[in-house]
């Protein structure tokens, strides 16, 4: 399920959202003019379209017939009209739509956009419902799963706390919105939030409080205790779509804020500022406690001869394939940043010296294993590695000694490992 299907007769409109959509969220378009060409498509295509923006009025289906047809097909509908009622809105929404927009100001155009994106995302996000209403839990979690997140379900804060345990425990992907009810037994709203916060920052996770008894003064305790928004029961799908919409995005954003003061732009991996925030704790950590730990400093071998043969785009997805290498052999608990230009730097804590070597061959193999294509022919490139598992007295001192051992490895023939265990 990776492409859109858009339902519209006005070319000018179907053209316009199909050049943004593939352009700003780069998701597959297929288009089509009538109810009959959606059938068409439908029927050969069903199972690739992960939703379905549709005109209300089309020349075969003037009443609307085309959304209760794509519905039964099971794929997610979006609705546009040129007009809008109370009565039209309400039959809309009785069909199991996720939303519905008029076609009345670019605007219109600009939210169709952001709604896409909004459904597209949701559907490798998980959303838990805590209320102890199986009924309101019920509408609650419909609404979530009609705009495409993975729910889940609990009657109680304690229920939910398991849950939220549960997945971490996993390494499971985490969950970063929790719509609570604030009157429960065994735990309530308010002391949910308490526990959450505890773990997961408002920038980490939205929490959305709601409750029938909708008043100033509880929207305001909930959001001092460290909810991100609140809502009154019973609320228009509408509200909710937008609120978890906005929730959502302001999560994405901040993410991508903190990416780009951590991560390296090309790479995707820690940058050298923050390589160094995370591992000082971890370096002082294991010097209080006598562990194991060791650092390792990996660079690549005459990487200027592929800038210099290939071009800065060819040795850019060099680097690239490098950095996925290393992020998916080393360990969940190693840290691994990019330098600068061909250097990275491992730390790699409770590493058993007897493993060391092992270990680090493992990595140059699988460098050396990987092939690159250029200018019709196909490349690979080496990496020598210098690394200590000897302690020193601060994390600076134990970098400088694996550099020390890199610059024996470049002396002595590159493509190989030297270790101080």
């Amino acid at each position: 399920m990776t492409k859109l299907l858009i339902v519209e007769d006005s070319k000018f409109f179907s053209s316009l959202l199909e050049k943004r959509v593939e352009s700003e969220l780069e998701i597959p378009v297929v288009a089509v003019p009538d109810m009959a060409s959606a059938k068409e498509t439908i029927a050969k295509m069903k199972d690739d379209f992960f939703l379905a923006l549709l005109d209300l009025t089309l020349p075969d289906a003037p009443n609307g017939e085309i959304v209760e047809y794509v519905r039964s097909q099971e794929i997610p509908v979006v609705v546009f009209t040129g007009t809008f009622s109370e009565q039209m809105r309400e039959d809309i929404l009785a069909k199991g739509v996720i939303d519905y927009v008029t076609k009345d100001s670019p605007s219109s155009v600009d939210y169709l956009i952001s709604l896409t994106n909004r459904i597209w995302k949701n559907r490798s996000l998980t959303a838990m419902v805590v209320d102890d209403s199986k009924t309101a839990r019920m509408v609650t979690a419909g609404h979530l799963a009609r705009y495409q997140f993975k729910v889940l379900e609990a009657a109680d804060g304690l229920e939910a706390l398991a849950l939220v345990n549960e997945s971490k425990e996993r390494n499971a992907e985490s969950i970063p919105l929790v719509i609570t009810d604030f009157n429960m037994p065994k735990m309530d709203g308010f002391d949910l939030i308490r526990e959450l916060r505890k773990d997961w920052t408002k920038e980490q996770m939205a929490i959305i409080g709601i409750s029938a008894m909708g008043s100033n003064t509880l929207s305001a305790k909930f959001i001092k205790i460290g909810a991100n928004d609140f809502i009154t029961k019973p609320f228009l799908p509408e509200e909710f779509l937008c609120r978890i919409s906005q929730n959502m995005d302001n999560l994405e954003q901040l993410q991508a804020l903190r990416d780009a003061a951590t991560k390296d732009y090309l790479t995707g991996m820690y940058n050298r500022r923050f390589f160094f925030d995370v591992a000082r704790p971890v370096f002082a950590a294991a010097k209080r406690k006598e562990s194991d730990l060791m650092v390792a400093m990996i660079d690549l071998d005459f990487f200027k001869s592929v800038n210099d043969n290939y071009g800065h785009d060819v040795g850019d997805e060099v680097l690239s394939g490098i950095a996925q290498v290393l992020l998916k052999s080393t360990r969940e608990t190693d840290i691994v940043a990019r330098m600068g230009g061909e250097e990275f730097c491992l730390l790699a804590p409770a590493m058993i010296p007897g493993m060391a070597e092992y270990y680090l061959e493992s990595l140059r193999e699988k460098i050396a294993s990987l092939t690159f294509s250029a200018g019709g022919s196909d490349f690979s490139i080496t990496a020598s590695i210098g690394a200590t598992c000897l302690r020193a007295e601060t994390l600076d001192a134990m970098i400088g000694d694996a550099d020390d051992k890199l610059y024996k490895a470049k002396e002595s023939g590159r493509n190989r490992v030297v270790i101080d265990v």
